[in-house]
């Protein structure tokens, strides 16, 4: 008995010893320890991309919020877009336009558009799309990293900024 006490006790210490090591790292005092610092933050960058927009999801735009507002609901909806939740006040969108396969499954693309004023008669507009895609009963999802699909957005968006041409006289 006292045998497999002894074993758990020294079975006990490894694991704390082990775990100790574990949540210290490597850490050392070495000329080499400032490289381990660069490469520390790598995980946690690379899971917090997935959830960060990319760069090209804002821009600034000139009009005025109330006008820019209704022009990139407008643009949403010529891209198949749907309003879910609409507060113009605040400057929020939320949209989804649902696409199904023929076969067993899905896609649903979701888009989150927020418009602030920067300054007079400019507007920065921010706009995340997102896809979930069903298939064989599984679903993914994630941010549309794609520029061509930001790019899009943002020239239905100038076109529905421009002003429309006065008719001519006869």
């Amino acid at each position: 008995m006292n045998a497999s006490i002894s074993a758990r006790r020294l079975l006990g210490g490894a694991v704390a010893v082990g775990s100790a090591w574990m949540l210290t790292g490597c850490a050392s005092g070495s000329a080499d320890s400032g490289a381990a610092a660069d490469r520390a933050p790598l995980v946690p960058a690379a899971l917090s991309a997935r959830w960060t927009p990319p760069a090209n999801a804002t821009r600034l735009v000139d009009g005025e919020p109330g006008a820019v507002f209704a022009a990139a609901e407008r643009a949403a909806e010529s891209l198949g877009f749907v309003s879910n939740r609409r507060d113009a006040a605040r400057g929020r969108l939320a949209a989804a336009r649902r696409q199904s396969t023929g076969f067993d499954g899905a896609r649903q693309d979701t888009l989150e558009l927020t418009t602030a004023s920067r300054a007079p008669g400019v507007v920065e507009v921010a706009v995340v799309f997102r896809e979930a895609v069903e298939s064989g009963g599984m679903v993914t999802s994630g941010l549309v990293r794609d520029r061509a699909s930001y790019d899009v957005f943002f020239a239905r968006l100038a076109e529905a900024l421009a002003p429309v041409p006065a008719p001519a006289a006869p």
